[in-house]
């Protein structure tokens, strides 16, 4: 999937997958928590320059946080005000752009955690991050904080790029197999005709041993991104056997618009295949139902339709973004009819019967602010609800984006963002529903009908030190991986 954090005037691109607030008013304890690994990164803007440093954090349940891997501060004299300035946004993920944490899984048991760090991709600003040899590369370590073990070098591919307005665009990167034996990402490595071009690659977690599995010809980033974008990415493990990666490469003949498309392959490399891509009615067109017996492995997805979106963001983002559910790779349905350009961040439930996804609509009359709100619908499209009530100001004019520009605030869901024991929500937001996040952004939990809502972390956001030095302090990437008991 990808996460776009919006800068000034930057616009948002397609994103793929994935009541009232609080709860526990009748006594009930909540669900336990599975495991949460954050990126901590902590900046200050001193008269010297700016300074920063990162901190890998693992939180096991209710447990206090580890700390399991820092990274050595880092400073860029007479820049003092890039602190306050990379926490406007409120959106933690966008360090990847400029400091060493690129990305963070968790395994699907929750009993470990792997993790990338690389000196080479720092953009926004271009920092001297100097990492030393030990502390470049892909990482394994135990949830517990121990175990701490180097896998192999950091990937060739950046996980990012940069739009034209600025915004920080962040495509999916390592993923878990359902066993937590093997992690799936993106790297360099040559195609058929030793051309050097974005693939595939796994590593096997016990031996470090690295894999290319695809063998694509090099790709050109299609229209409306920039040149330097990444060609593949991967999203998930299907199974054991079947990674889902995105792509724009056209491997025999069947990607001919160089669009990027959910594709699969089988982790020794066989198998690939390229799906249709999800048909669209033109105005005056129609869509042709039929009534078919669905699968069990569906997939939510944020698919960019044509037209004029009804919502005025201080944004001009082209197209209108709406949740379709894909059943079986064939059978497609569209879930929501809102008609705004932020309808974002699908995640289908692990009862693979409802569909949650976040949106500012108003489409229960329950939202007049338009403030970003976490929604469920079923995967027919029926008994859509309304799980959060986020209130910032009293008209949200930037919905569901990170962004400085004009109040509210906005809401993201990971790809694995659910407990599939607890059920469990699990999401960033800077909205601040419990009065203790009025300028930053944290990760927070919620159950699957809008109550029980909790905060994860306690970054401190924009502030001030007692001496009026401005400080900033957001989480991201991060990742949670379920409760198994």
């Amino acid at each position: 999937m990808k996460r776009t954090a919006v800068g000034t005037n930057a616009s948002l691109l397609l994103l793929l997958i994935f009541a009232a607030c609080g709860g526990g008013g009748d006594g009930t304890r909540p669900p336990e928590l599975g495991t949460l690994a954050y990126v901590e990164t902590e900046c200050r803007g001193t008269s010297e320059g700016f300074v920063e440093r990162q901190a890998l954090r693992i939180r096991e349940g209710d447990r206090e946080p580890v700390t399991v891997f820092e990274t050595p501060e880092v400073s860029l004299p007479g820049a003092g005000f890039y602190c306050p300035v990379s926490v406007l946004l409120r959106f933690g993920d966008q360090s990847i752009a400029r400091e060493a944490f690129q990305s963070v899984a968790v395994s699907p048991d929750g009993s470990s955690v792997v993790f990338e760090a690389t000196d080479e991709f720092s953009t926004q600003p271009p920092l001297p991050l100097n990492l030393p040899p030990e502390q470049k590369g892909i990482f394994w370590v135990r949830a517990d904080g121990t175990g701490l073990r180097r896998l192999g070098p950091p990937s060739r591919e950046r996980f990012f790029y940069i739009n034209e307005n600025l915004g920080v665009d962040e495509f999916g990167a390592l993923a878990f197999s359902p066993s937590g034996r093997t992690v799936a990402f993106a790297d360099k490595g040559p195609d058929a005709d030793d051309h050097e071009a974005d693939q595939v690659v796994t590593i096997d977690v016990a031996t470090g041993t690295r894999t290319q599995v695809t063998h694509l010809a090099p790709a050109v980033p299609p229209a409306g991104y920039p040149r330097n974008a990444p060609t593949v990415f991967v999203s998930l493990f299907i199974d054991e056997q079947t990674i889902g990666f995105s792509s724009c490469a056209n491997p025999n003949g069947l990607n001919p618009e160089g669009t990027y498309l959910q594709m699969t392959i089988k982790t020794d490399g066989s198998g690939l295949e390229v799906p249709v891509p999800i048909p669209i009615a033109l105005p005056g067109g129609v869509i042709e139902e039929q009534f078919v017996i669905t699968g069990d492995k569906p997939q939510a997805l944020v698919v960019v339709v044509p037209g004029k979106p009804t919502n005025d963001p201080p944004l001009d983002l082209p197209g209108i973004r709406e949740i379709f559910l894909v059943d079986e790779g064939k059978n497609i349905l569209q879930l929501t009819n809102f008609g705004r350009q932020d309808t974002l961040s699908a995640v289908v439930d692990v009862d693979r019967e409802h569909v949650y996804f976040t949106a500012s609509a108003d489409p229960l009359g329950t939202n007049p602010s338009l403030n970003c709100q976490i929604f469920s619908i079923d995967r027919l499209g029926a008994n859509l609800r309304q799980l959060t009530n986020f209130h910032e100001i009293e008209h949200s004019v930037i919905g569901c984006l990170f962004t400085q520009l004009g109040r509210g605030c906005g809401i993201y869901f990971p790809l694995v963002g659910q407990d599939p024991r607890s059920r469990t929500l699990v999401f960033y937001s800077d909205c601040d529903p419990l009065g203790t996040n009025p300028n930053g952004g944290q990760i927070f939990a919620i159950q699957p009908d809008g109550s029980g809502l909790r905060q994860l972390t306690d970054s401190r956001g924009l502030g001030q030190e007692a001496d009026g030095t401005p400080i900033g302090e957001l989480p991201g990437p991060w990742a949670y991986g379920p409760y198994v008991p």
